[in-house]
């Protein structure tokens, strides 16, 4: 009964999906992008009016099909800089980086983008040896305890739509399961592919991860003054997911899936409607590669067990836990996350499995401390393991790249 009513549930999914894009396409949408330019989706001279990032003349050419530069890509942190994320750029093995900001830094007041963040970073890899270089954007609606913005959310979402977190020091996480939330970061997401989409160097929109953080004395539930259910956190995130698709219409979506708190079964539903998008355009990818956290895999709706039975675009982030994971490198890490079975995770004997990874793999910018590993570490490996069958080849029934 299930199967069957997920089923029907995706067939409705891709018709409305098809006539909407089909609306958006006709009505030729505009978009304000970070500047107060706009930007019409057809009109290829309007995008190259929008290229201040080093990238001009930008053809029809470069638009065709998605983006599907596989590979590693490096996180940058708070911390980092322009000319730090374009100094790992030009390190041997790495495809691309991620850059990240709070949501509010984004957008700067209601319906207003500030995109100068992404741009500088862009430019400044198009100044480097390796211009090629990828670029993800990622906006955040949650911090964390380290985070430099203890309240990501715009400053008129944060009264009412946002609260202290489980993570202390001041962090915080926008409502996202409220409407209200989840369709202004959907109008920031179409901002954002306005500006980015067209652009050949960004390869899509990272969507951070599920764990929204509200448990225990931070709870946002009905019953401690709150309105959070997990139905209706499921149905956001998907919503999220299906937009961001629809307006990186040549990019990819990645959603770090992880759990759902007071429904972790539905991550099987968003397993299901990401892969009902397409081309294989939006991606499934847990936030952490941790062989030795039980959670991540007892159970079957653990994520490492929907990951490795999830058909189309896997990816994985080895994140600084990863970096210190006992009995078990970076190496080891690796081949944890493109090695195992499709369909079956060992959850007894996990290094004896894996993730099946078959795109992308994010790692840590880790700064060198007390671990012996940080991300020269982490570069070694991405040398050693370029992109190609020594990736999708080490798990047992993949057919491939995405």
């Amino acid at each position: 009964m299930r199967n069957g009513t997920m089923a029907k549930w995706r067939d409705i999914f891709i018709l409305v999906l098809v006539l909407a894009l089909m609306a958006w396409i006709g009505t030729g949408i505009t978009h304000a992008a970070g500047t107060g330019a706009q930007v019409v989706m057809s009109d290829l001279s309007s995008v190259n009016a929008l290229a201040p990032q080093g990238i001009a003349n930008i053809s029809t050419a470069a638009l065709s099909g998605h983006k599907s530069h596989y590979g590693h890509y490096f996180a940058t942190n708070y911390s980092d800089t322009p000319a730090t994320a374009a100094t790992l750029c030009e390190q041997p093995g790495v495809t691309g980086v991620v850059w990240r900001q709070a949501w509010n830094q984004v957008e700067t007041a209601q319906g207003a983008y500030n995109f100068g963040a992404f741009d500088k970073v862009l430019a400044a890899i198009a100044h480097s040896s390796k211009p090629s270089c990828r670029l993800w954007l990622f906006v955040e609606f949650k911090s964390f305890a380290s985070s430099p913005i203890k309240n990501p959310c715009p400053k008129y979402l944060k009264a009412g739509h946002s609260a202290l977190n489980v993570y202390g020091n001041g962090a915080a996480t926008c409502f996202m399961w409220q409407p209200v939330v989840s369709n202004a970061y959907t109008a920031l997401i179409r901002a954002a592919a306005a500006r980015f989409d067209a652009n050949p160097r960004v390869e899509g929109f990272i969507i951070q991860e599920s764990a929204l953080g509200f448990s225990g004395q931070y709870s946002q539930d009905a019953g401690n003054g709150g309105d959070y259910t997990a139905r209706a956190w499921r149905d956001s995130l998907i919503s999220i997911v299906h937009g961001c698709s629809m307006a990186f219409a040549h990019s990819r979506c990645m959603a770090f899936v992880n759990f759902i708190r007071g429904g972790q079964s539905y991550v099987h539903d968003v397993s299901a409607a990401i892969s009902a998008i397409p081309n294989n355009q939006a991606c499934i990818s847990g936030p952490d590669i941790l062989p030795n956290e039980a959670s991540l895999y007892d159970g079957t709706s653990a994520i490492y067990q929907v990951i490795v039975r999830h058909p189309g675009c896997r990816a994985e982030s080895a994140q600084k836990a990863s970096f210190r994971v006992p009995s078990c490198t970076l190496n080891c890490i690796f081949q944890f996350a493109v090695g195992g079975t499709m369909g079956a995770f060992p959850a007894g004997a996990p290094l004896s499995g894996g993730l099946c990874v078959n795109s992308y793999l994010f790692w840590d910018n880790k700064k060198p401390g007390p671990t012996t590993q940080d991300w020269r570490t982490a570069q070694k490996v991405m040398a050693s393991h370029p992109y190609g069958s020594g990736w999708y080849g080490q798990c047992a029934g993949d057919y491939g790249p995405p």
